[in-house]
């Protein structure tokens, strides 16, 4: 049962890391297509950095959005591991 439990818990952790590179990646690719196409069509030579730029802070977000549920989730068992350590500590006293 505890094997199983690991296992899951890797296959989690690889889909999380896939779904972060996902949704980097995608913002970054596409603003920067569409800025070169941008570019093209209207004989500019700025479109490109622009959204690049955009994109990369679109993706900067995104990993925001993803990894704050995780990051609250780990410092609530963080405070409650302690709360626990701290209470055991007053009994033993």
């Amino acid at each position: 049962m505890n094997q199983r439990k690991h296992n899951r818990d890797i296959v989690r952790a690889l889909s999380m890391i896939t779904q972060l590179g996902i949704t980097m990646l995608v913002p970054i690719v596409l603003c920067f297509f569409f800025g070169r196409w941008l570019d093209s069509r209207l004989d500019t030579g700025c479109f490109m950095i622009i959204f690049t730029i955009l994109g990369i802070m679109a993706a900067y977000r995104n990993l925001f959005v993803i990894t704050k549920p995780l990051l609250k989730g780990e410092r609530e068992r963080e405070d409650e591991a302690y709360h626990r350590k701290s209470e055991s500590m007053d009994h033993k006293e």
